[in-house]
């Protein structure tokens, strides 16, 4: 594997001194809100799910979209069909007649911390257009990317949903569950498995891991070292996760390096979100991912392939 290049003096330095100057004056994006109101149609089909009704669950669902979703976009044209399966929860490349995504949880009865990790994850998959990678024989270099950032929406969404209910959950009581929805992210993002070693810088780690995420992206433990470093970004800015929409949308992406992926992604975000993603391949340390500083303001969208069918795979 050729080594991922170091943050050096020359070009680099320079891009990333116009993107801290950028993000002085960049606009604030947009909070949270009503993910209804944006497009998004869920619905909850079918048996297994326990002591839980659908209408219980369905309301926990859109409770995890309103933290994720803050724009609409032609992502939700379609209604997300989830219903359960056990196993590992998945996002299925395979649509439903009227195009309809299909999601299956193995979450049940009133545990709603799973569901709420579980959905948050497949949403995640849903708004990066995830369908554009499929194919059977297809290589996906960058798939554990966004692995990493389902996983990193998962851990968000419990976080900011445990935040909401104590103020406003779906149902009467349910604030009571604010708490347990805390403690399940936390316990989650406190394994040290997530942590950088010791003395290990990201760009470092990267370089030491690409390869075999490139080759295997349901690498949980690596997704998860990723995504303990993206977190706080989105944090910041929970409108951030609307960049989502210009993922995997290059038809080069499959099988693209990752700069030059994450420069794809770059060219095809909306404005306001070009900044972020900047921030994004820095925390990385891929200062080598960033557009030179002329091209920073004005990227083109790319075209967006069409879908093809298959599997998404196991997905925690």
């Amino acid at each position: 594997m050729s080594p991922l290049p170091r943050w050096r003096s020359g070009r680099w330095c320079a891009v990333g001194l116009a993107l801290l100057a950028w993000s002085a004056c960049a606009p604030a994006l947009a909070a949270p809100g009503d993910s209804r109101a944006f497009g998004l149609i869920i619905r909850v089909e079918g048996d297994g799910w326990g002591k839980a009704g659908r209408e219980e669950i369905e309301a926990l669902l859109y409770a995890v979209a309103d933290e994720l979703v803050s724009r609409p976009d032609p992502v939700f044209d379609h209604p997300i069909v989830v219903t359960h399966a056990p196993g590992n929860p998945v996002a299925l490349y395979r649509r439903g007649p009227r195009g309809e995504y299909l999601v299956r949880l193995s979450a049940r009865d009133r545990r709603w911390a799973q569901f709420a990790y579980q959905f948050g994850h497949e949403l995640c998959h849903v708004m990066s257009n995830y369908g554009v990678r499929a194919g059977g024989g297809t290589a996906r270099r960058n798939q554990w990317f966004e692995e990493a950032l389902c996983e990193t929406a998962a851990l968000f969404a419990l976080r900011a949903m445990s935040r909401t209910w104590r103020r406003a959950a779906p149902f009467p009581g349910w604030e009571d569950y604010a708490p347990e929805l805390r403690a399940y992210a936390e316990r989650l993002a406190s394994e040290p498995h997530r942590r950088l070693p010791e003395g290990w810088g990201a760009g470092r780690w990267l370089e030491a891991h690409l390869e075999r995420m490139a080759r295997d992206p349901y690498r949980r433990q690596d997704n998860e070292v990723v995504a303990g470093l993206m977190l706080p970004l989105f944090e910041e800015d929970p409108g951030r996760w609307a960049a989502l929409y210009a993922l995997n949308r290059h038809p080069g992406d499959a099988d693209a390096e990752l700069p030059r992926y994450l420069r794809h992604w770059y060219r095809n975000a909306a404005p306001d979100h070009r900044r972020f993603i900047g921030e994004l391949a820095l925390r990385l340390g891929l200062p080598e991912a960033l557009p030179a500083p002329d091209e920073m303001l004005d990227a083109p969208p790319g075209p967006m392939p069409a879908a093809q069918a298959g599997s998404a795979g196991p997905i925690p």
